[in-house]
This record gives C-alpha cells, sequence and structure tokens, in this order.
C-alpha cells in the first residue's frame, strides 16, 4: 500500500494543485493510481477538467469509468471522513488497496483526518508558498515537533517567482532550513488558474509552461523516495531551482 498526504500549511494554497499533477504524473508512469478529495472544497476535479457539479465515487466503490481521467481515480473523500468516526484502523486501512498509489488532498485544519492517516502513509507532503506566512505557519505541520524531525513528513515551495526579492530570499532560507527535506519547487505560472478557469487540465492548456518542468522534476524525487524507482534523480529539486532562477533572468519564468 502507498499513501501519500498532500496538505498545506492553514490559510496556505496549493496542495489541490500538488495532488493532481502528482497523481497525473504518477499515472502516466503506468501505476494505477487514486485521488481522494478531503479538503471539503471539492476543487480537485476541476484541475483534472472536469465541471464542477460533476459527482465524485467513494473510495470503498468501484468508480465508474468516466470518473478515471488521465489514467487517475478520482473519489470523495466523505467516505474517509466516515470511516476515521465510526470504524476501526483496520477497516480504514482497508480503503487503500495495496496495488494502488492512494493521494490524498488534506485540509489544512483537519488534524483528526492526518492523526487517523498518518500511521499509515508512506509520506505526506507538505506544500508551502515564499511568504513569510509559510514560515511563520511551519511550527503548525505538527504541533510540539520540530519539522526537521518529522520522518515523513517533506516539503514541496509552490509558486516560486524568483525576480521577486522576497521569494528568492524565502526559498533560500527554507532550504537552509529543511535541507533534503525540501524535495522540489514550482515556478508560478498564471497559466495554472488560466486553464482552471477554462476547465481544462494544464498539461493540455499550457504544454510548454515552465511549471510542467517542475512537476517532472518534483515527481521523480517524490517517485524515488516512495520506491517506486531505484535510481535518484541527479539532484532534481537543484534542476528545478536553477531553471526557475535562469527563466527568471531571461524574463520568461512568468508570463506576463
Amino acid at each position: 500500500m502507498t499513501l501519500i498526504l498532500v496538505q498545506s500549511p492553514k490559510g496556505g494554497v496549493g496542495s489541490t494543485f500538488m495532488t493532481a499533477q502528482l497523481a497525473i504524473r504518477l499515472a502516466k508512469q503506468g501505476l494505477q493510481v487514486a485521488a481522494i478529495d478531503c479538503t471539503g472544497q471539492d476543487s480537485l476535479k476541476l484541475h483534472f477538467g472536469l465541471r464542477p457539479a460533476q459527482p465524485l465515487g467513494l473510495p470503498g466503490e468501484v468508480v465508474p469509468q468516466a470518473l478515471v481521467v488521465l489514467g487517475v481515480a478520482l473519489m470523495s473523500g466523505d467516505d474517509l471522513q466516515r470511516e476515521i468516526t465510526h470504524g476501526t484502523p483496520a477497516s480504514l486501512a482497508s480503503q487503500f488497496p495495496p496495488e494502488r498509489v492512494t493521494i490524498i488532498d488534506v485540509a489544512s485544519s483537519d488534524r483528526r483526518l492526518m492523526d487517523a492517516l498518518m500511521p499509515l502513509a508512506t509520506v505526506h507532503l507538505c506544500v508551502l508558498t515564499p511568504s513569510p506566512a509559510a514560515i511563520a505557519t511551519l511550527p503548525l505541520t505538527d504541533p510540539g515537533k520540530p519539522v526537521i524531525e518529522l520522518q515523513r513528513t517533506l516539503f514541496i515551495l509552490n509558486q516560486l517567482d524568483d525576480r521577486l526579492k522576497l521569494s528568492r530570499d524565502t526559498s533560500k532560507f527554507l532550504g537552509e532550513l529543511l535541507g533534503d527535506k525540501l524535495v522540489g519547487s514550482v515556478r508560478r505560472d498564471e497559466a495554472v488558474n488560466q486553464s482552471l478557469a477554462m476547465l481544462q487540465q494544464i498539461g493540455r492548456f499550457a504544454p510548454s509552461s515552465v511549471v510542467l518542468h517542475d512537476l517532472a522534476a518534483l515527481t521523480a524525487v517524490i517517485a524515488h523516495r516512495c520506491g517506486f524507482v531505484s535510481d535518484a534523480p541527479d539532484n532534481a529539486p537543484d534542476n528545478a531551482l536553477a531553471g526557475a532562477k535562469a527563466d527568471a533572468l531571461a524574463g520568461t519564468g512568468v508570463p506576463e
């Protein structure tokens, strides 16, 4: 069983985008992947080009073919919420078939769900933005525990804009603070929001977007951490950061 939890700090953004993009890229590698929306916002489907009114299947049921999008089975988190309230640890674990990679988008404030799922998790991905608020909320990742000592928690920097001094400085600080627990960065690109507005997946709406390169590097690192591949990618997070800086200096890092 492979269970990946994705979460933004309280008040943060980006976990839903990362859940969708990681699921799509792992599915492209031939893995059986499910993505579950537990945020309560029901917005995960939008990153797959589905309309807001489209219902999703539940984790314990057979997902209709129409809801398998880009190789990813899309599911609602309602069943999981009921399971942690009325079920047992064994019944909760049974929601995640051993042959499947399950990626769950968890609301930042849902401590109860996190506490129930963390013992089952292969990895917990915390999505940060390059801002003072991201640094201020780091202690809330797992209250009472230093972030550097969280064994299964890794960090992703989202919406990096290397043209901005604060963004650069925050990125540098987080890199020094978190070390190899910061597994990658994704640059800011307005095409992400534009693709959502057009109900299209970013890879189809903007195939030349800078975020696609960053997501490929990030997925390679996470696939290695989860044991899907045996060879570690060569400095994938560093390459993504270097690419961001090079594009920013060239004036192409973020579309106008």
